[in-house]
Formats: C-alpha cells, structure tokens, sequence
C-alpha cells in the first residue's frame, strides 16, 4: 500500500484546498464518507465507476492527482466467483488465447465498453475469419457494422473481433462506448425506450479515452476537427455497442465516415445500415452444431451438475425451443439449476413469439426479494458495468448484511441475470440489454398485471 500513499495524500490535499468535506465529495459523486475516507487512507482504491465521477468532479487534474489506477495494481476487496466467464484473464484486461497456442496477449479495454465473453464456436470462427480480412485489408470497408436482434451475440463477436485485430498488431488500441437508455436534454436526464448514443457523445469518449480532456470542452464542429486529427495520428479501433434505433445507428454511422481517417470503426446495432463504405454482417442465429458446443462449453463454465451428462436429445430440445439465441440458451440452462429441465422445456414450449418475457417471468418469480431489487437497481441505473465499491455501498441499504448482498448477488448470477468481469483490476457487473429492457419496460407491465402498481 506505500506506493498509493502519495495519490491518496493528493486527493485529500485537494479536497481541502477546495474546502470540501469528505461529505462535500462523496454527496457529489453519489457515494459515503466512510468510502472517501478509506480511499484517502488507502485502504482501498475508487473503481472504474468512482474514478469517472472524481474525473468529473476535479476535471483535467484528475490523472495528476492519482484518480487512474497503475497497471497491475489490485486493491480491490471484492468477491470473486468460481463461474466467472473472465477467468482467464488478469490484471483487469482482456486475453485472447490464439488458436495457434502462443499463448494469452494482454490488451487494454476500455471501463465503459462491455468485455464479453467468446467461444469459438465453427460457424463464428467463419465469421470472425471474414470481418477480420476487412479489417486487415487497406481498402477495406471503413466501418464494419454486426446487426440483429437482441441476445444474438453481436456485442461477443464485436468484442472477440476487436480483440483479434489487436493481437494482430492492426491497431493502437480500442476506443469507445456503449449506447443508453438515458439521455441530458433540457437540463435534466430523460429516459428512453430504446438505447441511443449520440455523436457528440461519442467525440467526448473519444476525447476523454485519448487523454485529451480539454476538448470536452471545445464547440462541436471545432471538437469533431480535433478528434478526427487524433484519429488520423495513429491507428484506432473505434467499438460502438448497442445502437437500437435505425435512425441513431444511421445518422451516428454517416458520422464516422469523416471521423476517423486511417482508424476504423465497429458497430453493433439491431438495425441494419447501408452505406458505400459499411460492411455489413448480419448476425443469425446459432445453427445446431454451434448450439450444441455453446451448451456444453457453457454447462462446463457453470458447472451445472444436472446437465452435464444430458443427452443429445436433450441439448437438441433446449435448441429447438430457443430457436439457438445463446442469451435464451444461457438462460435455460440457468434455471434448469433449479427446476426440472422437462418442466422448464414445456413451458418454453407454449411461450411462442414472447420467449425471452415468458424465462425472465419465470426467474422473476425464483429470486429473493433483495436480488430483485439489486437486479431493478442495475437494470435501472447502469449502463455498462458497476464496481463492488459502488454495488456495496448501495446494497447495504438493500440488504441487512454484506453476506445477504452476496448471497443475492450469486443468486442473479446463477439465474444468468448479472454478469461479472474484470476491469482495472476490479469485479464488475454488468446485465445484458435484454435483461435492462425486461427489468424498465417489462417489470412494470407484470406488476400491472398483479395489481402491484
């Protein structure tokens, strides 16, 4: 902990010469006293979520004051979890095993962009194969954008695709960001039904990702020349997640083709986009053989002991019934943990058109009661991720003791309604649009229902 001594010394040292109190800064950033007084005595270190709001709070001095955790350092006391889908990676940043057996190549990820899981699944790799050519060809197509519906996989092969193109040595680094369900207008943030991202949002990331804090600040024309100058500097992957609306995923698209000089671009999006300089993949989904191997990989993961000598017949019947989307496979397989898997497989059977609504009612129905307010507190307040440091100091007004937080927090896991990560070093967690979309539009509609509202 000594070499952390300096940067907590140097946040209390500015705090006070601002005549702040620990409860001045921890009321503006959302958190506790308690939390900024551990920070300052190093006990701990202000996760991704936090060192964003203390970048907000002191501005272009952030970096200066310590406020952005050094490599390999991991003060983080949170839990860990045996089914974490992320751990074969360290220090907080994605790996990527080669199929050649080299072995795993470190590359930095951006805290806001989700770091999802891969498995090489055949039909994928033929994909990946594909986008990966565009990627490497000089002339290739300047933006690479994946579409389909939602819990097809398209932000997995985005982030896998990302991560190839960087073991390749074709770019500096990714930057980026993930589209919201909440946006500032008028003075005040407003939600929206369908996750958005606007442009000038985006340069801000950019901006902000680079370094370059300073041109947050400047108009947007003069803010775009700028930004559009770093990316003509040096080679970057620019990742955008998430795009709902065909009319965002368009207009934020025709952006990028002035923007980004000899960068490129990806973009997930539920809508396709068409442009000269687009290429675009639309994602399906997962044929047979791929669901079967994304099954079992997955069986294996969560170590779910009551299916992990299941039959064929029986894989093959949880693919029939979700049509091969792997959120509802993942989703399935979560709840045959705990119900029979022939129950589970005829009820999904009568669901039809309303599968996703008809498992997420069902686990709904199987959570405590603190899991479903951790999952409407997520599903409501976080758009990519949450650090523990946040999730705890939130919790515990949820729940009575740190072992019931944790105790709900295995619960959504086990239920595939919350993922966890590592970020910088951190656990985070995150949950998939799908689940954000059952818990703000869905949620409400079933308590209706219920008389509850």
């Amino acid at each position: 902990m000594k070499r952390n001594s300096s940067r907590q010394h140097n946040l209390k040292r500015e705090r006070q010469l601002r005549g702040w109190s620990q409860e001045d800064v921890a009321a503006r950033i959302g958190s506790d006293p308690r939390t900024v007084g551990r920070w300052e005595r190093g006990l701990t270190f202000p996760g991704p979520y936090f060192q964003q709001r203390l970048v907000d709070l002191f501005g272009k001095d952030a970096e200066a004051l310590g406020f952005i955790a050094e490599q390999g350092e991991n003060l983080s006391h949170a839990p860990t979890y045996s089914y974490d889908l992320h751990s074969n990676r360290d220090s907080g940043e994605a790996q990527h095993i080669d199929n050649d057996g080299e072995g795993p190549v470190t590359v930095a990820w951006p805290p806001n962009l989700p770091d999802e899981p891969y498995y090489p699944l055949p039909g994928r790799e033929r994909d990946l194969h594909n986008l990966l050519a565009v990627l490497q060809d000089p002339q290739g197509a300047l933006v690479i954008t994946i579409d389909g519906l939602g819990g097809l996989g398209k932000t997995a092969l985005a982030v896998e695709l990302a991560r190839r193109a960087l073991h390749q040595g074709l770019f500096k680094g990714v930057i980026g960001d993930s589209a919201k369900h909440e946006l500032f207008a008028g003075g005040e943030i407003v939600k929206v039904n369908e996750a958005t991202l606007d442009f000038d949002a985006l340069l801000d990331t950019i901006a902000r990702q680079r370094g370059r804090w300073e041109l947050t600040t400047l108009p947007r024309e003069e803010k775009r020349a700028m930004v559009a100058q770093l990316l003509r500097q040096q080679r970057y992957l620019v990742l955008v997640d998430n795009l709902e609306t065909a009319e965002n995923a368009d207009a934020l698209v025709s952006h990028l083709r002035n923007l980004l000089g000899v960068s490129r671009a990806i973009v997930t999006s539920r809508k396709q986009v068409r442009h000269d300089f687009v290429q675009a993949h639309a994602l399906k989904e997962l044929a047979q053989e791929d669901a079967l191997f994304f099954l079992r990989k997955d069986l294996e993961q969560r170590k779910v002991e009551q299916l992990m000598h299941a039959s064929e017949e029986k894989l093959v019947a949880i693919y029939r019934v979700t049509g091969g989307a792997p959120l509802a496979l993942k989703l399935v397989v979560a709840q045959a943990r705990f119900l029979d898997l022939d129950v589970v497989l005829r009820r999904l059977s009568s669901a039809g058109s309303k599968l996703y609504s008809f498992i997420y009612r069902q686990s709904w129905e199987q959570l405590s009661l603190v899991a479903q307010k951790i999952l409407i507190y997520i599903g409501r307040t976080v758009i990519t991720t949450i650090g523990w440091e946040e999730l705890a100091t939130v919790g515990m007004e949820i729940a009575e003791s740190e072992e019931q937080l944790l105790a709900s927090i295995d619960e959504l896991v086990a239920y595939s309604l919350l993922e966890v990560s590592l970020a910088a070093n951190q656990v985070r967690y995150g949950t998939h649009q799908q689940t954000r979309q059952f818990v703000n539009s869905e949620l409400p509609e079933l308590w209706r229902e219920q008389g509850l509202l």
